[in-house]
């Protein structure tokens, strides 16, 4: 339970419009992509998770029905309508999964392509041992609807929820391709279209889902039941905050902290291993584990990953808890150490270890770099006790991780903007005051209590 500081105010609920410079998962070179947030969401219903376009959207695909219970159920929503490398990639990722018989999973593919009428979902089962050929099941989602706005949370809700109805497994599992942006949201499209494909106007373009619609989104779908294990194979997702977000509906979870990049290992034998530790039967904190083993985390982007982790999410209360109790310890002691606070805030580099943000998402900085950072310069002992209850909770909540970037990196971020980014980029302070307010991490701690007397620098 949230401690009040008396400093919370009431939660602004305004619509606004701000600019977030999300770093696109690379190949060799990373891509940024200017994203406008829009975040005036209080309570999530479903229209709101959705827009009117799709909100009685039925899917109906003609796929083989199931013909029994299996030991899994399997999801993998390839969110990749872009004119970039995704689109490719997902090709190659569906033509490789094609490959593996699938016995003892139901796998569900659906993959939004770069061409217009591209929006399929496909039933992979038999595995024709042909990398360059597809020859499973296929449908539209629904007759006449050939191009979808596949970053619609509705859309993702309504594919989520049909795929668990009509296909039963003991385990359910969800991988996740596509753009990624931590506390600022998950999942693009290019090509955004009402039912007919018609392109949509502006106003009812989606730039990101939120953190708080794609976990709404995930509860909708799944109906009471859980998600055993989650890859996201996108950018910056591990962060407190967008993980937060999916407590109650997934078990565990794999991310990084980091941008991503589009590689064979990442994309392609992390994607078959995920397959095989599935239809092996592997227990889901095992397929986690090794799945975030084989991310390696290396220098350069080579294996797609620099930094990688998995998540138990069983343990993110806990970790929420401790991470309240630092950020109440610390707004006490701003009043007697605040240089030395400070300091320590200054000195948490971007997760690269640059000491200021080029870009919008590097804002978001490594927990255990911050601790660290103030276990040295701090002395106060309530903040000392708090550090050592996060790093606690911190190990239980991450059941492993790897990372070639030094002390800047340890797996997981939270939201801790430069305090000169507050003052040279309106939208960081905006975002700041404005939608970070609506995270449930933020309702729920003191950490955006700390963030708002933390003073601007520059």
């Amino acid at each position: 339970m949230r401690q009040e500081t008396g400093m919370k105010n009431i939660k602004p609920l305004i619509a606004l419009l701000i600019t977030s410079l999300i770093t696109a998962c690379g190949n060799e070179a990373v891509n940024n992509l200017s994203i406008p947030e829009q975040d005036n969401i209080s309570i999530q219903s479903r229209e709101e998770i959705g827009g009117a376009v799709y909100e009685n959207f039925r899917i109906a695909p003609k796929l083989p029905k199931a013909d029994h219970e299996r030991q899994a159920v399997k999801l993998t929503y390839l969110m990749n309508d872009d004119d970039a490398h995704q689109s490719p990639w997902s090709g190659k990722m569906i033509m490789t999964m094609d490959d593996t018989n699938q016995k003892n999973v139901h796998n569900i593919v659906f993959r939004d392509g770069g061409k217009n009428d591209d929006s399929r979902i496909y039933y992979l089962q038999n595995g024709d041992n042909n990398p360059k050929a597809l020859n499973a099941p296929t449908s539209t989602l629904a007759e006449g609807v050939n191009e979808v706005q596949s970053n619609n949370p509705r859309l993702f809700s309504r594919i989520l929820e049909w795929t668990f109805d009509n296909y039963p497994g003991k385990r359910k599992f969800l991988e996740i391709y596509t753009h990624g942006g931590g506390v600022f949201g998950i999942g693009t499209d290019v090509r955004q279209t009402d039912l007919s494909g018609k392109a949509l106007p502006d106003e009812q373009k989606i730039s990101l889902i939120t953190p708080q619609k794609f976990s709404e989104s995930l509860r909708q779908g799944l109906k009471g039941r859980k998600l055993d294990v989650i890859y996201f194979r996108a950018c910056l997702m591990g962060n407190i905050e967008a993980l937060y977000d999916l407590r109650g509906t997934t078990r565990y979870a794999i991310a990084s902290e980091d941008v991503s990049y589009s590689t064979e290992n990442s994309n392609i034998v992390m994607t078959k291993l995920f397959d095989d530790l599935a239809g092996k039967g592997v227990e889901p904190k095992e397929i986690a584990y090794q799945m975030s083993i084989q991310g390696h985390g290396k220098t350069g982007s080579s294996d797609g990953y620099t930094t990688i982790a998995s998540f138990d999410l069983d343990h993110v209360d806990e970790l929420k808890t401790a991470i309240n109790e630092l950020s109440i310890a610390l707004i006490g002691a701003m009043k007697t150490e605040k240089e030395n606070v400070l300091a320590a805030y200054d000195s948490v580099p971007t997760i690269k270890g640059l000491e200021t943000a080029e870009k919008r998402n590097e804002n978001m900085r490594d927990i255990w770099r911050f601790t660290a950072e103030l276990d040295k310069r701090v002395n106060s002992q309530d903040v000392k006790n708090a550090i050592r209850r996060v790093r606690s909770m911190e190990s239980y909540f991450m059941m492993h991780g790897k990372d070639s970037l030094g002390s800047s990196a340890h797996g997981l971020s939270i939201f801790m903007p430069f305090r000169e980014n507050l003052v040279a980029d309106n939208n960081v302070q905006r975002f700041l005051t404005t939608n970070y307010q609506n995270r449930k991490f933020a309702k729920d701690t003191a950490w955006d209590d700390f963030l708002a007397i933390v003073p601007k620098k520059g």
